[in-house]
């Protein structure tokens, strides 16, 4: 039993240090995931009743949502539905029965799901991103769940503020940083998303090398490639697309 009770203090110590250490003095910001995986050959109709459903129940506001599908990597096939960026007192006010809002759910997409996976709570980092209005109008993202070592945020944090700088020269690319605020074994503390348009233009791609050492100086590039490989134990990748 101690020896329980230390481990769940030491995760609990390490949210709360993540969070502490990626607040912004402003109103914090919450992005709400869902995965779900549609029956087989059912996949056009379960995104066209996601989206009737959005805009219906989620077009703007505090409650906007958008269906993004998981095009490659391990759980490719899947769904993933998320609301927000929001408040988190909009998790309190959401829709539930009111307008037929459950009914509509329950009726319209609840037959064509096979089966439901995780739900997320990510912490949208204002702070450490850039590009979310680009984003949001991109056909598809790179995402990377980053699992860092422990007491190792504040080199992160200093990793992508210098990386945000980079990105906010380029003007082309989205750079988003989000943290989890829900403790899971072996999996991410944080995950960044890159947008891109085509798959001919993501592997294209140089990355953002030159313009990196442009801002910090020849070699910069490799040390920053140093810091990351000492501060995480690893990542996974998916590549996503957002469905309109």
């Amino acid at each position: 039993m101690k020896k329980y009770m230390f481990l769940v203090l030491i995760a609990v110590s390490f949210a709360m240090n993540v969070w502490a250490q990626s607040g912004t003095g402003s109103t914090p910001m919450v992005i709400e995931s869902q995965m779900m995986l549609p029956k087989r050959g059912m996949e056009d109709k379960f995104e066209a009743a996601i989206l009737a459903h959005d805009k219906k129940f989620h077009p703007d506001g505090p409650y906007a949502a958008g269906l993004r599908k998981i095009e490659y990597g391990p759980k490719a096939g899947w769904y993933v539905w998320v609301m927000g960026p929001t408040a988190y007192s909009s998790l309190d006010s959401r829709p539930t029965k009111e307008n037929g809002h459950e009914l509509d759910w329950s009726t319209t997409i609840d037959p064509l799901v096979q089966e439901y996976g995780g739900t997320g709570l990510w912490n949208f980092n204002s702070e450490l991103s850039f590009g979310w209005d680009i984003f949001k109008k991109s056909k598809h993202y790179e995402i990377w769940g980053i699992d860092l070592k422990p007491k190792q945020y504040y080199r992160f944090k200093a990793l992508c503020e210098k990386l945000k700088k980079v990105y906010e020269t380029l003007g082309t690319t989205s750079f988003i940083v989000l943290d989890n605020n829900l403790h899971a074994k072996d999996g991410p503390n944080v995950s960044i998303i890159w947008s891109f348009n085509t798959y001919d233009e993501w592997q294209k791609d140089p990355g953002p090398k030159a313009t990196y050492e442009k801002l910090y100086g020849a070699g910069s590039w490799q040390t920053a490639m140093d810091e990351w490989m000492d501060m995480t134990n690893g990542y996974d990748s998916e590549i996503r697309s957002n469905i309109q």
